[in-house]
């Protein structure tokens, strides 16, 4: 089973591109079997250029872009990691969480240091319970709340 995570922050352009880049980077890496999508209620334009600069400078490849946060994305994901929109955003019978990280203006370096260590513990934490439970999506556990 291919676990989908939508990533969500309030521009689709930031928080939710790094998460979605580092997540996926690695589930790749341990084997789990993931696919990341990114969104937000307010999108912009293009990816931030500090966002972009710095996946860049880390080898990564651009591959999402700002898209408006639709019920069809909540729909066909497993998992949604909210990264600062408004709960009421999310409307979903599935597993919501929520995770508290710098504001990317303020604090960028902090942002992406959390970001990166909070998506890479998601991985683990879901190949674990992916590796217990092939037969339907993550809980909810408390190993997989992040604050």
């Amino acid at each position: 089973m291919t676990i989908q995570v939508l990533f969500l922050c309030p521009h689709s352009a930031g928080k939710s591109v790094l998460a979605a880049t580092y997540f996926t980077a690695a589930a790749a890496r341990i084997g789990l079997s993931a696919t990341a999508d990114v969104a937000g209620p307010e999108p912009d334009d293009d990816l931030g250029p500090n966002v972009r600069n710095a996946l860049h400078d880390q080898g990564f490849v651009e591959g999402w872009r700002p898209k408006l946060l639709g019920p069809q994305d909540v729909a066909h994901a497993d998992l949604v990691v909210n990264i600062g929109c408004d709960r009421s955003a999310v409307v979903t019978d599935n597993p919501v969480i929520e995770w508290d990280v710098p504001l990317i203006d303020d604090d960028f370096q902090g942002a992406m240091t959390a970001i990166h260590e909070l998506a890479e513990s998601l991985a683990r934490d879901l190949e674990r319970a992916h590796g217990c439970a092939n037969d339907g999506p993550p809980s909810t556990s408390k190993a997989m709340s992040s604050t």
